[in-house]
């Protein structure tokens, strides 16, 4: 029986997904000279909402060299994606010396930032006119995944620090993370390249140097990141100096990354400290050693950007965390608490991963209608760690906005739980139906610094429907995919899959529960994929409900018209 479900589930997430390929960058040119600077390019890029049905993302690189050939240097170059206003690097490379070349990246552990709609960043740090005609796309390969979700957390993020200058001494600061207490499993992926020669050492490109991860104070990594393999290159041979080995990177070939297990080292459901020390170097050449003398202590004592650059090191860090539960990677996380059914009470959660000094958010009622919903008021805030941190808060004389802030507490330490409760009469409203959620949010760290945040989705009340937030995949003998496009304006396509033949409707609902329209009335079904449209030209914007029912049981997606 085992053997028939595995069986049944391999062939129903390749029934509904299938392997996708998005494009992001084709063909195009980067390049820096009389034309302009073209050295970053930042697109829109529309991934699948969801990747639950795909067991690897794959990333794609390819070089092509320009009309007038390619930059005849090696380069460093990155690929990155934004979310909640941060970059994230997922993939590094060095161009390789004037001929055309191409990689692949495994970049399934950043699944958490690879849906939706996104920016991407290609970065080449060329200085010629002909540059690089600059090829990125992304594979997602059908399967069941690993881990459900990632959480990823920029760590360091330095693209120039100075190495060996005691007047302008390496800032990298400790970093203090929470790790959540479902976490499954915590690694530390840490990309480093060193750049610049002609120094002492001949640092940073050609000095092999080892980097020190120090965890908690009291435990130790050493970062080993040199590579000592470039005569290898499978985009050689090349022109320059190709197969000589280097502090991180290769001519023509991938950064590659090196992945920490620190799930002995980082307790879960606590704080941790982090701290990223370099080999301790003095480089006798800088042109800020007074001692420095041409043609004796150094060659040159001026960087000439030729044969003499500044050492300097670039580095990416993230921790990655796989766990079962949905986790933002924003600094803040904060939703309503779903509920079966109407209490006086409405539980606010909050997850941070960094201290907050003060939250400002309002409930909103928009969308929630009632006999007497004009009746409907919120009384009082209490409890939860806002009250164990001696916060004090208010809600206005509405009730519709809560305001959180410090006073005489302390801020809010990085963690997860209840922030506080409330107290509202819902359950005094006759027959209250439609969603709730948080917006207008506002969360800040220490002198006000302004945090990222997402907000969790709004949670349904409605007398005669019970909507899941997240629908399972498998109901019974059907599922509802999730309608497209949704929003939408004014035609949704609906697609259902039919595991067992037998009778379904399809009927649309509003947010009172009141039914508008049958598209599909007790219709007989063969198992298979099915498909129908159902068009709002003459419905008012708002939010709907599309049912599917059978028999013996029925889910429910919500759908948006706006017009």
């Amino acid at each position: 029986m085992k053997y028939l479900i595995s069986i049944f589930l391999v062939f129903w997430f390749n029934f509904i997904y299938s392997d996708t390929t998005i494009t992001a960058f084709s063909n195009v040119h980067q390049f820096f000279g009389n034309s302009g600077n073209n050295r970053t390019l930042i697109e829109n890029v529309e991934f699948p909402l969801s990747n639950d049905g795909y067991s690897e993302i794959i990333m794609n690189i390819s070089l092509e060299c320009p009309n007038g050939g390619c930059d005849p240097w090696d380069r460093k170059a990155n690929i990155s994606i934004k979310q909640f206003g941060n970059w994230y690097e997922i993939g590094r490379y060095v161009t390789p010396y004037g001929i055309g070349c191409g990689w692949s990246y495994n970049v399934t552990d950043y699944r958490s930032i690879l849906k939706g709609s996104v920016e991407i960043k290609s970065y080449i740090d060329t200085w010629v006119e002909p540059g690089w005609l600059v090829s990125v796309d992304f594979t997602f390969i059908t399967g069941t995944p690993f881990t459900p979700n990632t959480i990823v957390r920029n760590i360091w993020n330095s693209e120039y620090i100075v190495y060996g200058d005691e007047t302008n001494p390496p800032n990298i600061p400790t970093v203090q993370e929470y790790i959540p207490n479902d976490a499954q499993y915590v690694k530390l992926r840490i990309t480093t390249t060193g750049h610049g020669q002609g120094n002492t050492d001949n640092a940073a490109e050609f000095s092999y140097k080892n980097h020190e991860i120090i965890i908690n104070d009291d435990n130790s990594i050493i970062h080993d990141f040199w590579r000592d393999d470039c005569e290898y290159n499978q985009c050689s041979p090349q022109f320059g100096t190709w197969q000589y080995d280097r502090a991180g990177f290769c001519p023509g070939d991938k950064v590659l990354y090196q992945d920490f297990d620190l799930n002995n080292l980082l307790p879960i459901g606590q704080v941790s400290s982090l701290d990223y020390v370099l080999d301790d170097y003095f480089n006798e050449c800088s042109p800020n050693n007074s001692n420095c003398i041409d043609g004796q202590t150094c060659s040159d004592c001026d960087y000439n950007y030729n044969g003499h650059t500044e050492p300097f090191y670039f580095i990416s860090s993230h921790l990655i965390i796989y766990s079962e539960n949905y986790h933002s990677n924003a600094d803040n996380y904060v939703y309503l608490q779903e509920q079966d059914s109407l209490v006086d009470e409405l539980q606010v959660t909050l997850e941070n991963y960094v201290p907050v000094y003060g939250i400002q958010f309002s409930i909103n009622t928009e969308f929630l209608q009632g006999f007497n919903i004009s009746d409907l008021e919120f009384i009082s805030a209490s409890g939860g760690r806002a009250h164990e941190f001696e916060w004090t808060f208010s809600i206005n004389n509405q009730g519709t906005l809560i305001g959180l802030a410090q006073n005489l507490g302390t801020p809010l330490p990085p963690g997860e739980g209840v922030l506080t409760n409330i107290y509202w009469n819902g359950n005094d409203i006759e027959n209250l139906s439609g969603q709730i959620g948080i917006s207008n949010v506002e969360i800040s760290g220490n002198f006000g610094t302004e945090l990222s945040y997402e907000v969790g989705k709004d949670i349904l009340f409605n007398s005669n429907l019970k909507v899941e937030s997240e629908p399972k995949i498998i109901v019974n003998d059907f599922n509802l995919l999730e309608p497209y496009p949704n929003p939408f304006n004014p035609v949704i396509q609906i697609k259902y899959e039919i595991l067992k033949p037998g009778n379904f409707s399809i009927l649309i609902f509003d947010l009172r529960g009141n039914l508008i329209e049958k598209i599909l009335e007790d219709d007989f079904h063969n198992s298979g994929l099915h498909s129908t449209r159902w068009s709002g030209q003459k419905k008012s914007s708002g939010v709907y409900f599309i049912v599917l029912r059978s028999s013996q049981s029925e889910v429910i997606r919500k759908v948006i018209l706006l017009k």
